[in-house]
């Protein structure tokens, strides 16, 4: 990558976080789930914007997204134990108590400057 000056100054480069999800609840205890944090402003409002309604087809629509452009890797098999793939389809064959968990710490992860966990 070049970088050229823009009027002597030299430009500032996003360095892109990532972060690893951490959870209090005993029920969670184990559970690694690695995301990429720092997405761009449209993904995070679309995600809110569809995770914020109720109507089942908007909370399905977050949860896919969540899982393609947002969740990285995680440590979940389901009770047979097969591995959960880290991807939309995964993610939606999690319990709703766990899908919400690991959206609302990724979400409080995002919106907080620093660190780059959570915990729920």
């Amino acid at each position: 990558m070049v970088i050229q000056n823009i009027n002597g100054v030299k430009p500032f480069v996003i360095q892109r976080r990532r972060a690893i999800l951490q959870f209090s609840d005993p029920d969670y205890e184990g559970l690694h789930v690695e995301t990429r944090l720092d997405v761009d402003l449209k993904t995070f409002l679309d995600l809110q914007m569809l995770a914020g309604n109720a109507d089942p087809e908007h909370l399905r629509a977050a949860f896919c997204m969540f899982g393609d452009e947002i969740l990285e890797n995680w440590n979940l098999e389901d009770e047979d134990g097969r591995v959960l793939t880290a991807d939309a389809e995964g993610f939606l064959a999690l319990p709703p108590s766990l899908g919400t968990a690991i959206l609302g710490a990724w979400t409080e992860a995002a919106t907080t400057a620093g660190e780059a966990s959570a915990s729920e």
